[in-house]
């Protein structure tokens, strides 16, 4: 557990009309939010670059059913971008999440009927900036609960784009009268197809949900009034959300496939399966002020915070990557095969192939030969890997850290698909996100109700005179399993002749920093280049970034909600609903 001591702000409360976030009974016991309306938008640009000299020429086909129907890609060979080293089947999904207040997909199966064959032109930086604005979006959440902000921002490289995510906030009445939010933001970096992150992205919250809500005690007299577990249970409970899932995923569906094999149903059933997926989650809670990081797979939650002493920011990962080459996770898998330790980890992946250790899906690396000859011969699936020996060799079990957030002193957190941080390093990363505070001081979208004489929680929390002067964050994360950058060099440059500041959503911010800065001509070469070709350059990128933040000495406001923030969403369409 990281813990600081709180830095304590005067400041005034935040208020604003309630807007986007109503309550509603789940089995009598915990009332969740959702929103009325999901934003979505298309998240694939179908543009491309002329750079003969770095890119060859390479025909894509694709073909695409708009239920479930069978799309078979073909195209590059990626050994080094991808984390299989072969192309996938992928499948459609019309399946939608309604269980809670939900700021889901962007948009996950995205395909606009234009033709396979594409003219290479560099895009516009005009072009550019909208591509890369093109699936961003903001909410502002007007609780005085510990969290005011979070921004979030996808570009896809894939198409359709592997990644997904999804956000949600259940109230939850607790024994002693109070009520306290948990709040969940997760990011999915799926491979091998989209099918498995979308399953996670409409499911996942709910399963660890409906976990935490069975460690809970009710009390005898007013069942839906709960008393919260110790840690250890928490953290179980997260876990066992996960790997319940995972089983729903890699065994039930073939199980009601065998009970009743007909091929209309196998890919609805098996498609999550055959593909596979990272999962990373956050769940914060607001009474007791403790963030949990669940991590299955190598993207990565970093934390911002302040430094008690100096003053100056430090960045502190809150998960471990989980591939073949951590040491302990290879360590660990061949400690579970015993006579397989030479053949279950080669080259930093599980048996030669698959580079997380710990991914939902991706069958291949757990079924049985006999459940995969079976698949095979009867539905379709992938030739059975060489060296399958005793699966399962890959689980979905997270790792789960806890921290202590003090919304007194603005700490932010960044959640990344591993496509960010092949880019950026910790450091990096905290260092642009304060470097876009201090150029976005004042908010006036913070809240509806600013005035001139009262001003922002934000500016108060995010803008300090100092805040963007030193920008040499310090990294405190003490492992040598996280991955360094490997996609860009000139990393030790300073900070300032590197980073640009013109996004109004953080996590654009982030991304358009990760692709180049001010190196304006990298920037549009690599969001130019299309989809299928691009993927050797750069990976789909999914990233949110939370801002922890609250009035000290105030209420929580229980009427508050959550309302689009416009400035920094693309078309800035609102959505609204109530309590």
């Amino acid at each position: 557990m990281y813990s600081r001591s709180a830095i304590r702000h005067s400041s005034r409360s935040l208020k604003s009309p309630v807007a986007g976030i109503f309550g509603f009974k789940s089995n009598g016991i915990i009332q969740a939010c959702r929103n009325s309306k999901p934003f979505s938008s298309t998240s694939c640009s179908l543009s491309s670059t002329s750079h003969k000299r770095l890119f060859g020429l390479s025909r894509l086909t694709y073909s695409r059913k708009l239920s479930f129907g069978v799309a078979v890609t073909s195209g590059l060979l990626l050994v080094t971008a991808n984390y299989v080293s072969n192309n996938s089947i992928r499948l459609d999904s019309n399946s939608g999440s309604s269980f809670l207040f939900s700021t889901n997909s962007l948009a996950s199966n995205a395909n606009n009927g234009t033709s396979n064959k594409y003219s290479l032109t560099l895009m516009s930086p005009e072009k550019v900036t909208a591509k890369l604005r093109e699936n961003e979006i903001s909410y502002l959440v007007e609780r005085n609960k510990g969290v005011v902000r979070y921004d979030i921002s996808q570009l896809a490289s894939n198409n359709p784009i592997e990644d997904d995510r999804s956000e949600g906030i259940v109230k939850v009445p607790l024994d002693n009268g109070d009520i306290s939010d948990w709040m969940f933001w997760c990011v999915f970096d799926g491979h091998s197809g989209w099918t498995t992150s979308a399953k996670l992205r409409d499911n996942l919250i709910n399963y660890v949900m409906n976990e935490l809500k069975a460690s809970y005690t009710p009390n005898p007299a007013t069942p839906e009034v709960l008393s919260p577990p110790n840690d250890e249970a928490i953290v179980q409970a997260i876990k066992s959300g996960f790997s319940k899932l995972d089983d729903e995923i890699i065994n039930q569906s073939v199980q009601k496939l065998m009970k009743n094999p007909q091929k209309s149903d196998a890919a609805a059933l098996i498609a999550p399966a055959l593909s596979g997926s990272c999962g990373l989650m956050s769940f914060y809670d607001t009474k007791t002020n403790a963030l949990r990081v669940a991590v299955t797979g190598d993207s990565r939650a970093v934390l911002g915070h302040r430094d008690n002493y100096t003053g100056g920011w430090l960045a502190t990962a809150l998960s471990i990557d989980q591939t073949g080459s951590n040491p302990s996770e290879a360590n660990r898998i061949r400690n579970e095969h015993p006579g397989e330790e030479s053949v279950v980890i080669r080259n930093g992946r599980v048996l030669g192939s698959l580079e997380p250790s710990r991914a939902f899906g991706d069958a291949r690396y757990k079924w049985t030969k006999d459940v995969q000859e079976y698949i095979g011969k009867n539905f379709f699936g992938r030739r059975i890997h060489p060296a399958l020996r005793s699966p399962p060799y890959v689980t979905a079990e997270p790792e789960v850290t806890t921290t202590t957030i003090y919304p007194e002193n603005g700490d932010f957190l960044v959640m990344a698909s591993d496509g960010l941080y092949e880019m950026l390093s910790n450091d990096q990363v905290v260092s642009l996100v304060v470097q876009w505070m201090e150029n976005n001081k004042v908010s006036p979208s913070i809240s509806t109700t600013i005035k001139p004489e009262n001003p922002s929680l934000w500016s108060k929390l995010f803008a300090s005179n100092d805040a963007g002067k030193n920008l040499n964050v310090i990294d405190t994360t003490n492992s040598d399993a996280l991955k360094a950058p490997i996609r860009r060099r000139g990393h030790n440059a300073d900070p300032s002749s590197m980073y640009v500041v013109e996004d109004k959503n953080a996590a654009t911010h982030l991304v358009r920093n990760a692709l180049g800065g001010k190196d304006r001509e990298q920037v549009n070469m690599l969001v130019s280049i299309p989809s299928g070709m691009s993927r050797s350059y750069r990976d789909d990128l999914t990233v949110t970034v939370v801002f922890f933040g609250q009035e000290p000495g105030q209420k929580p406001d229980e009427s508050g909600g959550i309302c689009i923030n416009h400035e920094a969403t693309h078309g800035g369409v609102e959505f609204k609903s109530k309590l």
